[in-house]
Order: structure tokens, then C-alpha cells, then sequence
């Protein structure tokens, strides 16, 4: 008796908890831009053909925006391995492996991704021009 009130009772808090832990982008059929991408990269690529709408570039100019947070998160990250590398210099870090140095290898990623992030960046304001014009169309 005692192990079925106990399952009575985790049945529905483990329900409510996959519930309100499965991410809101994952059951609509279009995400939520602070949950997920507003725009799937294949979806992006169809649209930048096809854009004519301020509402298309507006939704270009989202994606790309959000594309770029992404890039600048990873940036960040890379910059913060690079903090610990330093604090705690080891061979890997120091020395070559595989003719890589781990300091080395995240500063590179860490540059490229920050370029991708401005060039994303430009992409937004460009599609914001754009959504700009064809409002006064």
C-alpha cells in the first residue's frame, strides 16, 4: 500500500516536471526567440532568396542577431578557457600537441568568432535597412 501512495504521488510531480522542463521552442511549431532560433538555418538560406516583406527581413534580421549572440557566447568561452590555461599552465596548454597550443588554439577560436559575430552583426542591419525600405513601399 505504502509503495503505491509513493508512486501516486511522484507520478504527477514527475510529469510536471518534464512538463515545465521540456524547452517551449521544443513543442511549437515556431520557436520563441528567447527559447530557441526563430528561424532554422535552412529556413534562413530559403528566405534570404525569397525576402520581399519587412516582416521576412525582420525575421532575417532576428536570426541573424541571435546567430551572432551565439557566436559571441562561444567567443567568451573561449576567452574564459583561456584565463584558466593561464592561471594553471600545463604542458597541454603551454606546449605543442599535435603542433596546436591549447592558449593558442582558443585565442584563434576566439578571434574567428568574433568576426563571424560582427559580420552577423552587419547581416541584422542590413536586413533591418531592408525591412525599412519595403515598409515604405
Amino acid at each position: 500500500m505504502k509503495s503505491r501512495s509513493i508512486r501516486a504521488t511522484l507520478l504527477p510531480a514527475l510529469v510536471l516536471f518534464a512538463g515545465v522542463s521540456i524547452p517551449l521552442w521544443a513543442r511549437s511549431d515556431r520557436p520563441f526567440t528567447n527559447n530557441g532560433p526563430i528561424l532554422t538555418a535552412r529556413e534562413a538560406n530559403a528566405l534570404v532568396v525569397t525576402a520581399k516583406t519587412p516582416k521576412e527581413h525582420r525575421m532575417l534580421a532576428m536570426y541573424f542577431n541571435q546567430e551572432a549572440g551565439q557566436y559571441e557566447a562561444n567567443a567568451k568561452e573561449h576567452e574564459e578557457m583561456i584565463e584558466v590555461y593561464r592561471k594553471t599552465p600545463t604542458p597541454v596548454a603551454t606546449e605543442s600537441l599535435g603542433g596546436v597550443r591549447t592558449i593558442e588554439h582558443c585565442a584563434s577560436l576566439a578571434k574567428s568568432d568574433r568576426e563571424m559575430a560582427r559580420v552577423l552583426r552587419e547581416m541584422a542591419a542590413a536586413h533591418e535597412e531592408m525591412a525599412t525600405k519595403a515598409s515604405k513601399k
